[in-house]
């Protein structure tokens, strides 16, 4: 790997099967300035051509189309040599998302080869509306390869391919070693061809493994190469070891060999690909009312308003428990509450605290797992239901195909605000986690406005910290609850929307850009499938389960020693004593203003800064530091008033999600500076709207 002065050099091979998208994509990545590559003794056209791409300079060879690396006809020999070479620092192997079954054997083979590959599916929009879904993440991690799903019309994922690429030819990521698949009864025969090859391993310029394969194939090149470096004897017991298996099973080893591979690869696809057949017909003017002016936005944000309140209600009891007490009916509204899934399971885990203490008595290692690790964890957990529910509607909206609908419908009100209607796709993910929300930028086409909504999407609240609106919410009386959410959700927008505004109008002045664009396919509109359905609600599920199981496990300990332990390292039963109020009485003042007092300043300071890590900590913090249950009592053992809660409520809703999403934001980015702008930028406008709020709240 070459670099030169300013930039890092890279040599990425494209391959993939006659009628792939191949010449296509490779148009739209050098922007169609490409050459005939210049290669000695060649009689093939090989293009090349050059593209920048964060700092890197990529130089992209466009090898002929094949179908295998079988037969080893002039273009496959091309192919085969050059990546073999050793020259390119990674391959992208093209596969057709409309025919993954035939197309992606050529990727099984290339995996053989090299361990330096990205597998990119083109023609994903297409895939939807012909009513095919894949399960691309299943499929990267059966293989252990970076999968990429792209789009030539809509140039949907073509950043996030030279991203992933560029990390694959760094070694961030992909596989340390080619692929191996296990050819079951002709695995003896494999392993006796790659015996004779190792006692020459240093003087062989191949992967042992794919030499024996293809030798054991037939391919005459290669046994010419094995004879020269190997001798005679070598090469003949090869040719023994071959037809010994056409003796014994009767086929040539070729036909065996492939016929496991297509069996490997029916094992990756099977379950990963779902296919429904498309019928057009009832639904062409329910569609319709998207593409309205006034009918279309107004819709958009019914379906998602109404998602959400199905959601809560659910899991919380909110808004239902709210219109009845209302009503009157204050006994339904308790039951409602107490009886709603998060009830439920907070007094799981409340039973399951009590249980533990009881059994083995008081002592720092019992209080540790019940009011620690129980407590701190399952004040998280119970949020995981609500989690479900909303990943279930928004795989609802995306599967069905009204999702790119409404980013139709809701373009020309997003484009007041400097962003197009592709944003809200990773707007609406932001609701339910910021950090696939900024990787879901990636398909935006306008680098300017992906920068932009990697600074501000943070705004926009996540289910974590919908835990904490949630909580603060419950701790007030009938309507009061609902309001916070309501204040805490518009905050959240209205900073998203104006910071976005000024962004843009500064933006359009420097470099006087136009309004921004949307370019989409829709597919047809279509009943959901229950297996598609749930991939989407598994992957947003599994991260939040991740996120309990390891950082919130581990901060439940870390909150208990800091809370439970003296800076003279002794066991202490006052939290005033601890490390942790030690510590937090240098952050007190930043809740001065809001009127918060001294003595119970520490504890707020000290819950914002693990907020830090995860939102959801926040709560969790506040139940460890009180010694309470729940949220409520924590919150009631506090006595915040009202106005309090609101502006602590926009602060926690407006700064920094978490470290993972700051992680993801530079990962992203490639930027300390634009990171770093982005904390800023959240803390400000979080602190400044926090006083703003307190001050409104007097006064109303």
């Amino acid at each position: 790997m070459s670099q030169s002065t300013h930039k890092k050099e890279y040599e990425i091979a494209i391959i993939g099967q006659p009628n792939v998208g191949k010449s296509t994509l490779f148009n739209i990545l050098t922007g169609r300035k490409a050459r005939v590559a210049n290669w000695p003794g060649v009689t093939v056209e090989v293009h090349e051509g050059e593209t920048d791409f964060d700092g890197s300079r990529i130089k992209l060879i466009d090898l002929p189309g094949i179908y295998g690396f079988s037969t080893i006809s002039l273009e496959e020999r091309i192919a085969r040599n050059y990546i073999l070479s050793g020259r390119p620092d990674a391959v992208i192997v093209l596969v057709d998302s409309l025919n993954p079954e035939r197309t992606m054997y050529l990727a099984i083979q290339t995996l053989e080869m090299t361990e330096k590959v990205v597998i990119g599916f083109t023609k994903s929009d297409a895939a939807h509306a012909h009513g095919v879904h894949i399960n691309y993440d299943l499929i990267s991690k059966r293989l252990g390869v970076p999968v990429v799903p792209v789009s030539a019309a809509t140039l949907r994922g073509i950043r996030s391919l030279l991203r992933t690429t560029i990390d694959v030819a760094r070694g961030r990521a992909g596989r340390k070693k080619p692929l191996r698949i296990d050819y079951g009864e002709l695995e003896p025969y494999v392993s006796s061809v790659e015996s004779l090859l190792k006692q020459y391993e240093e003087r062989m310029e191949y992967p042992i493994r794919w030499m024996a394969l293809r030798l054991l194939e037939g391919d005459n090149d290669l046994y010419k190469y094995v004879r020269g470096v190997c001798g005679d004897d070598i090469a003949e017991e090869i040719v023994k070891i071959r037809e010994e298996i056409k003796r014994i099973f009767r086929r040539d080893p070729a036909e065996l060999l492939a016929k496991k591979r297509f069996e490997y690869l029916q094992r990756v696809l099977g379950d990963a690909i779902v296919r429904l057949e498309i019928k057009k017909g009832g639904f062409e003017r329910f569609t319709r009312l998207f593409y309205r002016p006034f009918i279309g936005p107004v819709l958009s944000l019914i379906i998602l308003l109404g998602m959400f309140m199905i959601a809560f209600t659910i899991n919380t009891g909110f808004p239902l428990n709210i219109l009845l007490d209302s009503l009157g009916m204050h006994d339904a509204a308790s039951a409602v509450e107490e009886y709603s899934i998060g009830g439920l399971m907070e007094k799981l885990f409340s039973w399951i605290s009590s249980w533990i203490t009881n059994s083995f008595g008081e002592s720092w290692l019992t209080d540790l797992v019940a009011n620690g690790i129980i407590s701190g964890v399952g004040s998280v957990l119970i949020f995981l239901p609500l989690i479900m529910i909303v990943s279930l509607f928004l795989a609802i909206l995306e599967d069905s195909g009204i999702a790119p609908r409404m980013a139709v419908s809701l373009h020309g009100p997003l484009s007041k605000i400097g962003v197009s209607g592709h944003a809200i796709f990773p707007m609406t993910m932001s609701l339910g986690c910021n950090v696939p929300a900024i990787l879901a930028t990636r398909a935006i086409p306008s680098r300017s406005e992906r920068l932009r909504l990697l600074m501000t999407l943070p705004f926009i609240p996540c289910q974590a910290r919908l835990v904490v609106i949630l909580a603060f919410a419950s701790s007030l009386v009938s309507g009061y609850g609902a309001l916070l959410v309501v204040l805490g959700y518009s905050a959240a927008f209205l900073a998203f929307a104006v910071v976005n505004k000024i962004l843009y109008i500064y933006e359009k002045k420097k470099t006087g850009k136009k309004e921004p664009e949307i370019i989409l396919e829709l597919p047809p509109i279509h009943r959901p499938l229950g297996k598609v359905l749930w991939w989407h609600v598994w992957d947003n599920s599994k991260h939040f389960l991740k996120k309990a199981g390891t950082i919130i496990f581990s901060l439940s300990i870390l909150i208990w020693f800091l809370v439970n332990v003296s800076p003279s390292l002794a066991i202490t039963d006052n939290p005033s004593d601890s490390i942790a109020a030690v510590f937090s009485h240098y952050l007190s003042p930043i809740v001065y203003p809001i009127g918060i007092e001294p003595g119970k300043a520490w504890i707020i300071a000290f819950a914002l800064l693990i907020g830090f890590i995860a939102k959801e900590a926040v709560i969790e913090t506040l139940t460890i530091l009180t010694s309470t249950a729940s949220p409520q009592q924590a919150l009631m053992l506090l006595g915040l008033t009202a106005s309090q809660l609101s502006a602590l409520t926009v602060f926690v809703v407006l700064y920094v999600p978490c470290i993972a999403t700051i992680a993801v934001i530079y990962s992203e980015s490639r930027s300390v500076r634009h990171t770093l702008a982005t904390i800023a930028l959240m803390l400000g406008v979080a602190y400044v709207a926090m006083l703003i709020t307190y001050g409104l709240s007097l006064i109303i």
